[in-house]
């Protein structure tokens, strides 16, 4: 959801309205052309007298220049007095930066009341930056109760106006069902607007419903097309999908230097998966020359930001000195952040430094902790691990029934060395211990399969 901002009305669009001398109209006149000019000090002096001799939009003026401090210090207390008298006059645009003064509390104390009731008296005057506002107001409750119904109001009022961030903001209501009922046509419809009128996110949003074909039929090429005008914008999110695209060759030939150009320009945005992706087709040599430090590069900026994947990357690099010199104790410390969210290959790995004493000392039972979180996902070399761990004894109580029973899971996943493993296992084991064992590793490999 897009949220207000607080632009401020721009001098150039002020009018001059009611009597005045021919004089002082020479004056406010002179003060309009100098401002043109950004000498702000003789527009202000021009201004001046005649906003304390009560001239409403000389007052405006005023009010202007200390609210940007534009040939004076800022002030925005004497900006909200000079303001004060033109928007209670029914000035819409003193009315809307009175209200803006009061939101944000630059310069004096905040207030969301006073600035609900400020925008409204702009917003009814069809201000759409202040309708637009006042709807977020109530969408999120600032200064007031939440009102869904009111913020959907205004958010019509200041679409149909054109407004692209209210257009963008109703559609997405309507594209989530929330507070609406869902209608993804209505959605795209407003979406489209404010698309057409370069809102990025609206564009991004529009190449992602024909991107996934939510309420219409899937069309990759207009997704790409949307896609492409919000991505040359910056926009982060699109820059990641469009690259994803030439990546796999959706809707496009497969093109790995497009995929790479815009990875790179997401992940310079600080896109997550852009990084870690980046870093694979660095690491692959996908799209350009194999570079193992740049790969090592983007992985860490992604696991700097927690991706478990970039995590289990950078430890890899580090205990194989890919790229980097080897670092068992790095490889450890990232090995465990991968583990630790849940990665089983990372798992698997920890568990395995820990039973060989790499970059740490020998400690059996982690080495049995890790590789019995890591089985549990299913990772085959972890369960014939583990499997070893219980027919040696080794930080844990040897048990050639769980040896045998880890080594058929393991087996029956397509493991090699834990096939070779079992006869070993079942040496000794007698019938009834066997068919525990089967019967044990039946009923996990059902569970297994069933998630």
């Amino acid at each position: 959801m897009k949220f207000y901002s607080g632009n401020l009305r721009a001098c150039a669009a002020l009018l001059l309205f009611g009597y005045l001398s021919v004089a002082d109209a020479d004056e406010f006149q002179r003060g309009l052309e100098a401002f043109k000019h950004e000498d702000y000090g003789t527009a202000y002096a021009a201004w001046m007298p005649l906003a304390e001799a009560g001239d409403l939009n000389a007052m405006y003026n005023v009010g202007l220049l200390y609210d940007d401090g534009l040939g004076v210090e800022k002030d925005k207390q004497r900006a909200l007095e000079w303001y004060m008298l033109p928007a209670e006059e029914g000035d819409v645009s003193a009315q809307f930066n009175v209200a803006v003064i009061y939101d944000f509390g630059d310069g004096v104390p905040e207030d969301n009341e006073k600035a609900i009731h400020w925008y409204t008296q702009a917003a009814r005057q069809a201000d759409e930056q202040a309708q637009f506002n006042l709807a977020v107001m109530y969408a999120t409750g600032e200064g007031t109760d939440v009102d869904i119904d009111k913020a959907i109001y205004w958010y019509k009022m200041s679409a149909d106006l054109g407004h692209a961030p209210a257009q963008y903001n109703l559609a997405h209501l309507y594209d989530v069902g929330e507070y609406v009922e869902e209608d993804n046509q209505l959605a795209m419809q407003l979406y489209m607007k404010a698309a057409e009128q370069g809102d990025s996110d609206a564009q991004y949003a529009v190449a992602l419903m024909y991107d996934e074909g939510d309420g219409f039929i899937e069309d990759d090429i207009a997704a790409i097309e949307w896609y492409e005008r919000a991505a040359e914008q910056g926009n982060m999110r699109a820059q990641f999908n469009l690259a994803v695209m030439y990546d796999v060759g959706e809707g496009v030939p497969e093109d790995n230097l497009a995929a790479i150009h815009w990875y790179t320009a997401a992940a310079e945005l600080g896109h997550e998966s852009a990084q870690l992706n980046l870093g694979v087709m660095y690491e692959n040599g996908e799209g350009v020359d194999a570079d193992p430090a740049q790969a090592m590069k983007w992985y860490r900026m992604a696991a700097d930001q927690g991706s478990r994947d970039a995590q289990y990357a950078v430890a890899l690099m580090f205990d194989e000195g890919v790229g980097v010199p080897e670092d068992n104790v790095a490889a450890i410390a990232w090995y465990t952040r991968a583990a630790e969210q849940g990665d089983p290959q990372a798992q698997n790995n920890l568990g395995a430094m820990y039973d060989a004493g790499e970059g740490t000392v020998i400690n059996d039972r982690e080495a049995v902790k890790w590789y019995t979180l890591a089985a549990n996902q299913g990772n085959t070399i972890a369960q014939n691990n583990l499997g070893a761990m219980y027919y040696t004894g080794e930080g844990i109580e040897a048990s050639r029934l769980q040896a045998y029973k880890w080594f058929l899971i393991a087996g029956e996943l397509g493991n090699e060395d834990a096939k070779d493993n079992q006869e070993l296992a079942a040496d000794g084991l007698k019938r009834p211990e066997l068919k525990k064992a089967r019967k044990l590793a039946s009923q996990w490999l059902k569970e297994f399969k069933a998630q």
